[in-house]
């Protein structure tokens, strides 16, 4: 006779946490639309049964026709996880992952990529790379760069850990000179 006990666990939850590796699936269209509310800061959708709808278990566009995300999480023996999103196509499943050559030797043909590298999730940015700072036409009411002037000006400028990098050997001794505005207090000196 077997008893559950009343604060135990579910078993799913017993299992994610004794599993080294744990596969999700994902749908694409799902996590597309999770990432562009991310990108615009605003709160990402929730999808099939965090909807809280009677009935609903999968969410719109969940059975995506081009393929699915597969969430790997890795588990190594200091318990830090590792997680990597891959992309799935369909065609993946219906088509044989490897072929055969003139030689008879087999070779395995790539299907599953990088979640970063699928046209629909990857970055608008990231294909910008070429473009510097000024070609990216951004409309603000001050200047970032420098002018000529303000360089010569801040090269000029001898700060005060110079000297004491040049006498070699004096360890951490700090320079000051003092100016016309310090006011010398004998007192403060002699601690």
């Amino acid at each position: 006779m077997s008893q559950a006990w009343p604060y135990s666990p579910q078993p799913l939850t017993v299992l994610k946490y004794l599993a080294t590796t744990i596969m999700t699936t994902h749908s694409l269209h799902h996590v597309v639309a999770r990432k562009a509310a991310r990108d615009r800061s605003v709160a990402e959708p929730v999808f099939g049964l965090e909807e809280d709808v009677e009935g609903v278990l999968l969410g719109l566009g969940g059975n995506a026709p081009e393929g699915l995300v597969l969430e790997m999480e890795y588990r190594r023996k200091s318990g830090r996880g590792v997680r990597e999103w891959y992309f799935v196509p369909a065609s993946a499943a219906k088509t044989a992952t490897a072929s055969t050559n003139v030689a008879g030797t087999s070779r395995f043909r790539e299907t599953v990529v990088l979640l970063e590298d699928h046209p629909l999730y990857r970055r608008p940015e990231a294909e910008d790379e070429g473009k510097t700072e000024g070609e990216e036409g951004m409309d603000v009411t001050f200047e970032l760069g420098l002018t000529d002037k303000q360089r010569k000006d801040r090269e000029g400028v001898v700060l005060p850990y110079f000297d004491a990098q040049k006498g070699g050997g004096e360890g951490g001794r700090i320079l000051y000179d003092m100016g016309v505005e310090d006011d010398f207090d004998e007192e403060e000196d002699e601690i």
